[in-house]
C-alpha cells in the first residue's frame, strides 16, 4: 500500500478498536485471550485482524508452538498502537481530573536502589493528598523497564540511574547519590575484622544482581581494579525479599545500595563490612519519556518521590 493511500486509510476507517485489538494481541499472544480482553468472540477478533492486515497488505502476527507471535511488521504497528493509547489514556485521566478533581493511574517501574527506600515513602505520600489515585508497581532490572517505559506502559521508571547509555528519548533526573555497600548477617565472622579488602573476600560465598545489571557490571569491575579474582561461589538475584532472607539465614556476602540495607541494619538484621566501594557509588533519580509531559497523577507522585528524596538520611559508612 502506498503511503497516501495507508494515509486515508487511516483517516477515514481506522478506529480506535484497531489498535486496541493489535495492543492486545500482542500483549496476550493469543487471539482468545485478546478477545476475552475485549469482549469479544474470538471469530471477530480474527476477522478483524485479517482485515487490517489486508489493507495494510502486511502480515503482522504468525502462528508458532507457543501461540501467536509478532513479525517485524506487527512489532512496530503493535509499539505505536500501545503508545498511542497511553497518550489517549493520559488525555482521558486529564479530563477526569478537571472534573472531579484527584484521580487517575499511576504506573511505576522500580529498580533495586528506589523499592525499599524512597518509593514507599512516596507512594504514602501520593495517597495522603490523592487516595483517589491507583497506582501499578512493576519491579525489574533496567533493560526490562526501559522498553515498557518507551511503549507507555510505565509512566516513569525510580532507582539507581545509568552511568552510561542514556537513550535521547528519555529525561532522566538525579535526586542523591547512593552508596554501595557490602552487608552480611549479624554476628557473621567477618564483622569482626576491622580492615578488609575486595581481594580478601574472592573465596567466600556472595549474591548478586543479576550479570545483565549495571550493578553486577560494576561489581565485576570493582573486583578487577582491586587486583581480585571474581568469586566462584555465586547466587544471583534481584528479589529484594530473597536476598534478605538468605543474608540473615546464611553466610553469604550481599552487595547492595546503602538505603536499602540500612533498614536491616538499624533493626540489628544485617551489618555493613568496612569496605568502601566508592567507585560504585552512583545517583538514584527518576525516569521518563522526553519531554517528561507526565499525566497529572503521575506528575504528582514525581514531585512526591522529589520530596521523599529530600528526608533520605545521609550515609554513615
Amino acid at each position: 500500500m502506498s503511503s497516501s493511500r495507508l494515509e486515508r486509510w487511516i483517516g477515514r476507517k481506522f478506529r480506535l478498536r484497531h489498535l486496541e485489538l493489535i495492543a492486545e494481541i500482542y500483549d496476550r499472544r493469543s487471539i482468545l485471550k485478546a478477545s476475552k480482553r475485549l469482549n469479544l468472540t474470538q471469530p471477530t477478533v480474527t476477522k478483524a485482524l485479517q482485515d487490517v492486515e489486508s489493507t495494510l497488505g502486511l502480515k503482522l502476527f504468525q502462528r508458532s508452538n507457543r501461540g501467536i507471535e509478532p513479525t517485524e511488521y506487527g512489532e512496530i504497528f503493535a509499539r505505536h498502537a500501545k503508545v498511542l493509547l497511553a497518550q489517549l489514556r493520559h488525555a482521558a485521566e486529564e479530563l477526569e481530573n478537571l472534573r472531579v478533581g484527584y484521580s487517575g493511574k499511576v504506573s511505576i517501574g522500580t529498580l533495586l536502589a528506589a523499592s525499599a527506600s524512597i518509593l514507599p515513602d512516596a507512594i504514602a505520600l501520593l495517597k495522603k493528598e490523592r487516595p483517589g489515585v491507583a497506582i501499578s508497581v512493576i519491579v525489574g532490572t533496567y533493560d526490562i523497564l526501559m522498553p515498557s517505559l518507551l511503549a507507555g506502559d510505565l509512566d516513569l521508571v525510580v532507582g539507581r540511574l545509568p552511568a552510561q547509555g542514556r537513550s535521547r528519548e528519555l529525561e532522566y533526573e538525579e535526586f542523591y547519590a547512593e552508596p554501595i555497600c557490602v552487608v552480611v548477617r549479624r554476628g557473621h565472622p567477618l564483622t569482626r575484622k576491622r580492615r578488609l579488602a575486595l581481594r580478601d573476600l574472592t573465596k567466600e560465598a556472595w549474591l548478586l544482581p543479576l550479570p545483565e545489571t549495571e550493578l553486577h557490571r560494576q561489581i565485576e569491575r570493582a573486583f578487577i581494579d582491586a587486583g581480585a579474582s571474581l568469586p566462584k561461589n555465586v547466587i544471583e538475584s534481584v528479589s529484594i525479599l530473597t536476598n534478605r532472607v538468605l543474608l540473615r539465614k546464611s553466610d553469604c556476602l550481599g552487595v547492595m545500595p546503602y538505603h536499602v540495607a540500612l533498614d536491616d541494619v538499624e533493626q540489628g538484621l544485617l551489618s555493613i563490612l568496612p569496605i568502601r566501594l566508592k567507585s560504585l557509588e552512583g545517583p538514584v533519580g527518576v525516569i521518563v519519556r522526553a519531554p517528561g509531559d507526565l499525566p497529572p497523577a503521575a506528575s504528582a507522585l514525581r514531585e512526591c518521590l522529589r520530596a521523599a528524596a529530600k528526608d533520605v538520611p545521609s550515609p554513615r559508612l
